[in-house]
């Protein structure tokens, strides 16, 4: 297994060994599959500070980064899903499955030689 971080979302506020995080509208498709689009930022979930990344320090305002290795042991959470205040236990393991880090190939270029010459203007 490779060890690797999950953005899900802006940092709120942390308190007490608690976090608060605005999340990415895709993390919270992927907590509660089959839910209508809202906008990023709507819904919001309060979890543990040690599952959070230790190679992206916490800071409120920035991107928030989960440790994978810790998503996977399913450990719960609070989710507010329409931003009202109203949280409800909720279980992780669901933002780490099928995630495997994704190697970016850097692009080539195509010498200008070989282009075409009506793009090489």
């Amino acid at each position: 297994m490779q060890l690797f971080d999950i953005a899900v979302g802006r940092c709120r506020a942390i308190e007490g060994g608690t976090v608060t995080i605005g999340l990415d509208s895709a993390i919270v498709s992927r907590l509660v599959p089959g839910y209508p689009w809202r906008m990023s930022g709507t819904s919001v979930l309060r979890l543990s500070q040690r599952l959070c990344s230790k190679r992206f320090p916490l800071e409120p305002g920035r991107e928030t980064f989960l440790q994978r290795e810790e998503l996977m042991r399913n450990p719960s959470a609070s989710l507010d899903l329409l931003g009202d205040g109203n949280f409800v236990p909720v279980r992780l393991r669901a933002l780490s499955d099928g995630e495997e880090p994704q190697i970016v190939k850097p692009a080539t270029k195509t010498p200008r030689s070989n282009l075409p010459q009506s793009r090489r203007s």
